[in-house]
């Protein structure tokens, strides 16, 4: 099976709460076989990005962050989705049908 490298960089004053919750969900939702990190934070100037790691198979997980996006909107936090071929997604501005092609595109890619 074929599996894609990404990072989940989730951004704002509560970056590590809604990383943490967002984390809790992918590891719940995993297959066996993908990998999703603890959540590390990176604080610069004031600016806390929590990261998550992921190795993943398929356009589920993108489903995944895009559900949790939809129903928490945490206000005034930025998640965007780095894939390993450098394409950077910020799921506030793609459509659920885009985060899942661009996902497609990196797994048929790999």
């Amino acid at each position: 099976m074929t599996m894609v490298t990404a990072t989940v960089e989730v951004s704002g004053g509560r970056a590590q709460a809604w990383a943490a919750e967002l984390q809790a969900v992918l590891a719940g939702r995993a297959r066996p076989d993908e990998i999703v990190s603890q959540v590390q934070v990176l604080r610069d100037a004031g600016l806390s990005v929590a990261i998550i790691a992921l190795v993943f198979a398929g356009v589920d997980t993108a489903k995944t962050i895009w559900d949790w996006w939809r129903e928490t909107r945490p206000e005034e936090t930025t998640v965007t989705i780095l894939l390993a071929d450098g394409t950077r997604i910020e799921v506030s501005g793609v459509s659920r049908e885009e985060l899942d092609a661009l996902v497609q595109r990196a797994v048929s890619q790999r």
